[in-house]
């Protein structure tokens, strides 16, 4: 009887492997977009960041005022091939910004990023749920508005993470993740001479959907 349970437990493993393996297999076309949960509404929120956010400043016993209002937005719609089983590799857009207004003088802080470039991600499916990793390097640029003045430099984003996709039907998983990402962005200094780097970096989670065609 233990045998007979074993060999029917066994069955159902693979059955549910080659399930898995229907929307992962080679030759299959991923599409899918994601967004990070909000993490704060300060410098280089945009790349971690969904949400609304304000800053109040408080003087002794009087009722804290707001200072500031920001909206920061990230969505990573992306494209790729499974190039073999359970591995697809593609191009992924990263679309990020923050918008920053003082209250009391309606002066507008903006900045966003535009970047470009491939990722990979593998997956290790198993029953119900298909855990993978993820990489991305996307470049492009960083975009600084301060009323009439507009500044641009060249950017570089580097990223890993590790999550899961949940199947709903044959076509689509819900997919979320946690991972590290790294921005760096570059300017020449005009009146001492050589280059500078700002670096911002920091974890975050990722939810989105895919869709397999």
């Amino acid at each position: 009887m233990k045998k007979i349970l074993l060999l029917f437990a066994s069955i159902c493993i693979v059955v549910s492997g080659l399930q898995a393996q229907t929307q992962l297999e080679k030759g299959k076309i991923l599409a899918g977009v994601t967004s990070t949960l909000a993490m704060g509404g300060s410098e280089g929120s945009e790349l971690f960041g969904l949400g609304f956010g304000s800053t109040k400043y408080k003087h002794g016993s009087e009722a804290p005022e707001t200072h500031y209002k920001s909206f920061t937005y990230n969505i990573l719609p992306k494209g790729g091939y499974f190039v073999m089983d359970n591995l697809v590799a593609g191009l992924e857009i990263a679309l990020s910004g923050h918008r920053e207004r003082d209250v009391e003088d309606d002066d507008v802080y903006k900045m966003s990023d535009l970047g470009f470039g491939p990722f990979v991600r593998y997956y290790y499916p198993l029953e119900k749920i298909y855990p993978f990793a993820e990489a991305e390097l996307l470049f492009g640029s960083h975009r600084d508005t301060w009323g009439d003045e507009v500044e641009k430099y060249p950017m570089l984003i580097i990223g890993f993470s590790l999550g899961a996709a949940l199947p709903l039907g044959e076509m689509v998983t819900v997919d979320g993740s946690i991972g590290y990402t790294r921005a760096q962005w570059t300017w020449e200094d005009v009146e001492e001479g050589g280059s500078n780097k700002e670096i911002c970096s920091g974890l975050g989670i990722r939810i989105g959907f895919s869709i397999y065609l």
